[in-house]
């Protein structure tokens, strides 16, 4: 029993030890063949059929466009001297509410006094003569009494003197007008940093009046502006301030055609060939080059944003992000079909069907109307239970969670 204890059971362990390890050698080195099979099934993706077809069916769509917007303060008006001069008065101060025609400031200016006319006078022979042929005749009434003929002549002497004191009084002073700033609209002052005694100049800028409204502006692609074109349309925003989204009283688009400055647009920018210029040339900045512009085009690319004014009664401050719905209409029993089956956004697009000849795709133009999730208005086009293909080359299948958009 000794010698099994120590010879048996030792090498009993010692097999099951090295069965064991090749077990794991082989798991670890040497899959089974079922295994490799089942990892060859195994895709990355779900196959999608690229011929499969759909017909257009009847169908009611109701078109929204989602779109991110950011609150704006509505830009304020410039409020302009509107007379050169010193400022002696000021009404209104910075933060200052003011009303359309309220006074804010008054502007004092010199001007030229206005010449006077000058009164007659008689000259001192003029009057010697006429006194003295006056005198003559008194004197010769008289039986050739001589002194009336002096007193005559003093007293035309006294009052050119007085003339001569009146002119003086009236070019001792200087005349001033003033001209009195009114605000050209209701709101409030900002940026007003004038003061009294301060000098002014003709359409200088005093202050902004800033109308204390908010706005909410979305950028549009030009896809989304093409499909608002001569479209009623109506437009809500979803603010934190309010449960009920805000509808846009008036919303608009505006389209900034400014684009990027053109290097070289600046004629002061660059030196005179014959000017001399010493050490290195400075450094030319990177602008937009020739190819960023479009053939034809004499202002650039265009950003258009839709617009849409906040009531006065809802609390919101610049910057706050909301989103903006923009309800583009119902359409009820027209012929619709899936978005993967169209390619184009608005207007003109295309769909595809199978050729008989071929078996390769062929493009049917279609005209695009109203637009939801997952289906397409055909205006005009296809036919009611025509079969297009479902996916239109180029255009990926949308997965199962995915939301199809603007």
């Amino acid at each position: 029993m000794a010698a099994v204890r120590r010879y048996v059971f030792p090498v009993i362990w010692m097999l099951l030890i090295g069965v064991i390890a090749v077990a794991l050698a082989k798991m670890a080195f040497f899959p089974s063949g079922d295994e490799d099979d089942a990892r060859g099934t195994i895709t990355p993706g779900s196959e999608v059929d690229e011929y499969a077809l759909v017909a257009a069916e009847s169908g009611d769509v109701s078109s929204t466009m989602e779109l991110p917007g950011t609150v704006v303060a509505d830009e304020g008006i410039p409020l302009e001297a509107t007379a050169s001069g010193e400022i002696n008065k000021i009404w209104r101060h910075e933060g200052d509410r003011v009303a359309e025609g309220e006074q804010v400031l008054q502007v004092r200016y010199p001007v030229e006094p206005e010449p006077q006319p000058e009164p007659p006078t008689e000259t001192a022979d003029g009057a010697d003569t006429d006194s003295g042929a006056d005198g003559a005749g008194d004197a010769s009434d008289a039986g050739g009494n001589g002194d009336a003929s002096d007193a005559a002549a003093e007293g035309a002497s006294e009052g050119a003197t007085d003339d001569g004191a009146s002119d003086d009084g009236a070019e001792g002073g200087t005349e001033y007008r003033y001209a009195t700033l009114v605000a050209s609209a209701s709101g409030t002052l900002t940026g007003m940093e004038v003061q009294e005694q301060d000098e002014l100049t003709e359409g200088a800028v005093v202050a902004t009046i800033s109308p204390g409204t908010y706005s909410i502006h979305a950028d549009l692609s030009p896809e989304q502006q093409l499909s608002l074109l001569d479209v009623e349309f109506e437009a809500s925003a979803t603010v934190p301030t309010s449960q009920d989204p805000i509808t846009c009283a008036d919303p608009d688009i505006t389209e900034d055609r400014s684009g990027p400055e053109q290097p070289g647009s600046d004629p002061t920018s660059d030196p005179a060939p014959d000017e001399e210029t010493e050490g290195d040339p400075a450094p030319v900045e990177d602008g937009p080059s020739a190819e960023d512009y479009e053939p034809g085009s004499d202002s650039g690319p265009a950003l258009a944003s839709l617009t849409c004014p906040v009531p006065s009664d809802v609390k919101i401050v610049a910057g706050l992000e909301v989103e903006v719905s923009v309800a583009l209409g119902t359409r009820t029993d027209v012929l619709t079909v899936p978005t993967t089956a169209v390619e184009g956004e608005a207007g003109i697009g295309a769909v595809y069907e199978l050729d008989e000849a071929t078996g390769e795709p062929a493009p049917i133009e279609v005209e695009l109307g109203l637009r939801e999730d997952g289906r397409v208005e055909i205006v005009s086009g296809l036919e009611e239970g025509q079969e297009v293909l479902e996916f239109a080359p180029g255009v990926d299948a949308p997965e199962e969670d995915e939301e199809v958009t603007w």
